[in-house]
């Protein structure tokens, strides 16, 4: 009886398949045993992080009064001096946004998931097909991917507290943004790829 070899199918190739290849580089990676393994596969301890509401808010609203910040970027967020990736503790990041009156934050999706909790102010958030109308004390999620953007529709500004698991999805380099009217998906991670001069 034979047995019929199949052959593996020619590489299919996309704009994004490389066509020049480099080493692996030999300070890439190294070898350990046990003990060494063991002595760093572990976080050291986290500290709690902590900033006074009123503190975030004289400086947002310095933010409000500088041109270049808009209801997409105007936010701080609290970092955690002993976490990864710029986060809140390793594996949340939590943010503080102030909304003027009439103003919003695009349309947009990310990876990371969200929580809202409305700290002041009244408006309204889309959540792909879903409307929340909101006000001061209201929360409300945003699974992960899903298409939002959020409103203020009172007369005064409206801060509002969000914490996502953006840490886990930079981790694992699968942290993803797309605004609402773009075709593009743009990778947040950074490549360490060696380009040629």
């Amino acid at each position: 009886m034979s047995v019929e070899i199949k052959r593996p199918a020619a590489l299919r190739r996309n704009s994004t398949t490389p066509t020049e290849f480099v080493p692996v580089a030999a300070d890439a990676g190294s070898l350990q045993n046990h003990d060494e393994y063991m002595n760093g596969a572990f976080p050291l301890e986290v500290r709690p992080a902590y900033r006074p509401m009123k503190e975030i808010k004289k400086l947002l609203i310095e933010m409000k009064n500088d041109g270049r910040w808009d209801g997409n970027s105007r936010y701080l967020s609290l970092k955690g001096n002993d976490s990864d990736y710029n986060s809140t503790i390793p594996t949340m990041w939590v943010t503080v946004h102030l909304l003027r009156p009439g103003e919003c934050i695009e349309m947009h999706r990310h990876t990371p998931g969200s929580v809202y909790h409305v700290i002041s102010g009244t408006g309204y958030s889309t959540i792909n097909e879903y409307r929340i109308d909101w006000e001061a004390g209201d929360t409300f999620s945003c699974p992960s991917n899903s298409y939002h953007e959020h409103w203020n529709t009172g007369t005064e500004d409206s801060y509002m507290w969000t914490v996502q698991d953006l840490p886990t999805y930079s981790y694992n380099r699968m942290a993803t943004f797309q605004f609402g009217d773009s075709e593009k998906m743009d990778f947040l991670h950074k490549s360490r790829r060696i380009v040629k001069k």
